[in-house]
């Protein structure tokens, strides 16, 4: 069963954020936050990389996003 990856810029358009969609049983999480402007990519846990996402500032997104768990 195949998973769709989505990416969109917080902070800014500095950070890009690449996610996988929830689908059937599976939930929806961040897989990789990459720093546009130098392009270091950020890997981890998806609860570290779901904090790392909160403290840059992802209350800037026009759209409102949730990952749940």
């Amino acid at each position: 069963m195949a998973q769709a990856i989505t990416s969109w810029l917080i902070s800014d358009g500095r950070f890009r954020v690449h996610a996988i969609n929830a689908l059937g049983r599976r939930s929806a999480r961040i897989i990789e936050i990459e720093d546009v402007d130098t392009g270091e990519r950020f890997h981890g846990s998806a609860r570290k990389l779901q904090s790392m996402f909160q403290a840059l500032g992802s209350s800037s997104i026009a759209e409102p996003v949730t990952l749940p768990r």
